[in-house]
């Protein structure tokens, strides 16, 4: 039991780290989730980003945010295994941003998982977004970040800077 206490205290000043880290540390932009070849190439690690563009509606977020929301979370997409909004995340944003965070995740084909938000269709059990699904989506554009984590010990690493990068960006929709 005692190295098992050592290794806590260890990895407990480690994971401070993720906090610093997580403020900092850039998800590049890839492309528009319209370029699904683009997308199908990101075979590797890593964790990524979907933007929902917010222009050509209203300059302020909370009509912005609410029409979305009644959207999104139409009857027709609930209890159909897809990520509905948060409002402690929604509470977090006090402006409207041109790019709002819809979501973020994290895989080890960052790509393909990237290509399943965006194709599932509804009747399917896997957790996705699904936006391809709903009608209202294809008015809207949608752009990914990703970052590339080539690294050995990924199943550790992703789950805490994913954590950590949720705390700073506040993506609208999820599980978490």
């Amino acid at each position: 039991m005692e190295r098992i206490t050592k290794l806590d205290q260890e990895l407990t000043n480690l994971f401070h780290d993720f906090s610093a880290l997580a403020k900092t540390i850039e998800i590049p932009y890839i492309c528009d989730l319209a370029d699904e070849a683009k997308i199908a190439s990101l075979s590797y690690p890593g964790i990524y980003r979907i933007d929902v563009c917010s222009t050509g509606t209203t300059p302020d977020f909370k009509p912005w945010v609410d029409e979305f929301r009644a959207e999104w979370e139409h009857e027709d997409f609930l209890k159909k295994f897809t990520a509905n909004f948060k409002v402690k995340r929604i509470a977090q944003h006090k402006a409207l941003q041109e790019w709002m965070p819809l979501y973020l995740g994290k895989s080890k084909n960052v790509g393909k998982r990237v290509l399943e938000h965006l194709n599932l269709p509804l009747n399917k059990s896997t957790f996705a977004l699904k936006i391809k699904a709903r009608p209202e989506s294809s008015k809207r554009k949608f752009r990914l970040h990703a970052l590339h984590m080539p690294v050995v010990n990924y199943n550790v690493l992703a789950m805490m800077l994913e954590s950590s990068l949720r705390e700073r960006f506040h993506p609208l929709v999820g599980k978490q």
